[in-house]
């Protein structure tokens, strides 16, 4: 026997929380610390293995839901200190492959924050992957005290914001 109910409503849904699809999704492109040469896949020199501790308060603080790195070993090496007090394991992807980056980033991580470590140049073409628009902010051959935030709103505005780290000392600088 079937009974229709006229006039029934599904149980009201919770008005506080704010759905995942409507918060924005945050990306933080860090580029890796200090390195130690020019060679292609170098690691990091001491000066960025101090600036690497030293972004371990800022990152716990921007809470990342994930990490991902480069195949290039200062990437990594950039973001390890950090992720030795979570349970987070960085995801590794190509630095050539920006726009497939942004697409996956938008896919299965709307809503969230991202933090992404990575280089110099492909910077641009991820914040451009991402619907940030020109002008950029350059990073030189010496730039890695900045740090760019891209906040992409459900509605797709895209907002960059470049920061400045604080300078980091090393021990043989001092």
């Amino acid at each position: 026997m079937l009974i229709f109910m006229a006039g029934f409503r599904a149980p009201a849904q919770d008005t506080k929380s704010k759905p995942i699809a409507s918060a924005p999704t945050t990306v933080i492109i860090l580029r890796h610390a200090e390195r130690l040469s020019d060679d292609k896949d170098t690691p990091l020199s001491e000066a960025g293995l101090v600036r690497a501790k030293a972004l371990v308060p800022l990152l716990s603080a921007m809470k990342p839901d994930v990490v991902i790195i480069s195949e290039l070993q200062r990437t990594r090496q950039t973001v390890a200190p950090y992720l030795e007090n979570t349970r987070l394991v960085p995801l590794v992807r190509s630095n050539e492959k920006c726009a497939e980056l942004a697409a996956e980033i938008l896919k299965n991580w709307r809503g969230k924050t991202v933090l992404v470590a990575w280089h110099r140049g492909p910077n641009i073409d991820l914040a451009k992957s991402l619907g940030a628009k020109d002008p950029f902010p350059q990073w030189g051959p010496n730039t890695y005290d900045r740090y760019w935030i891209i906040t992409v709103k459900a509605d797709g505005a895209v907002r960059l914001e470049e920061k400045v780290l604080p300078p980091v000392i090393s021990m043989t600088s001092r």
